[in-house]
Formats: C-alpha cells, sequence, structure tokens
C-alpha cells in the first residue's frame, strides 16, 4: 500500500511547486496513472491485496483467497477489453504490454491458488 501513498505525496508536492507547468503536469499525470495502475482489484498489486484482506476479515482465509482471484480475473477481462479498445483507438502498444504483463502476473497467483487449494482439499479429506 506504500505504492499508492507514495504517488499520491508526490502529485500533492509537485502541484504546491513552483515549476514549469508542462513538467509539472508530465509528474502528476504519470503518478495518477501509477496510482490508479496500482490500485486495481488483480492481485498481487495493492489493490488486490486491499480486496483479499477486507474479505479476509469477513470470510476467512479461503473464501477470500477464491474470491479475490476471481474478482482478478474479471478485472483483468475488463481492463483487457477497455486496453482492446484504446488501443484500436490511439494505436498505442504500451497499453498492451501492461495488459500481457497483468496477464503474465495473474497466471503466475492463479498456479500458486490452485496447488494452496489442493492442499486445503487434501487436508480437509484427512481430518
Amino acid at each position: 500500500m506504500l505504492g499508492p501513498i507514495t504517488n499520491l505525496i508526490v502529485i500533492l508536492i509537485t502541484l504546491h511547486m513552483n515549476m514549469n507547468v508542462f513538467l509539472g503536469l508530465m509528474v502528476v499525470y504519470s503518478n495518477l496513472l501509477l496510482m490508479v495502475f496500482n490500485l486495481l482489484p488483480i492481485y498481487p498489486l495493492d489493490g488486490g491485496r486491499i480486496i483479499k484482506g477486507i474479505l479476509h476479515i469477513y470470510l476467512g482465509k479461503i473464501k477470500a483467497e477464491k474470491y479475490s482471484n476471481c474478482i482478478s480475473f474479471v478485472t483483468l477481462i475488463l481492463v483487457t477489453f477497455l486496453a482492446s479498445v484504446t488501443i484500436y483507438k490511439i494505436e498505442n502498444i504500451a497499453i498492451f504490454l501492461i495488459v500481457l504483463v497483468l496477464w503474465g502476473i495473474f497466471i503466475r497467483e492463479d498456479r500458486i491458488y490452485e496447488k494452496r487449494n489442493k492442499i486445503y482439499n487434501l487436508l480437509e479429506k484427512n481430518y
């Protein structure tokens, strides 16, 4: 959670500084994009960790992992759709690369979730 807070602090400091308007806008814009990106509810990004933590409080560890995995998948589908439309409209390949990185992160975390889920099921059957 330190990343988005740091981005917010940089934005606030930049807004109160006397600097070149273009440079100031670029710093604010880039930090705002990083903050929003990091707050997406895709685990292990900070937004996904926040969702998983809240669900863990109310539903327990196993259900929190299951639901946060589902939320991450749905969010990633929506981000992929929005990125596809954006790529078509503004022809920017950087958005495509970001989506690829997000899918890689999700697939890795999904594999870890599946392994943990198998262990939980084995333990539940044995006890």
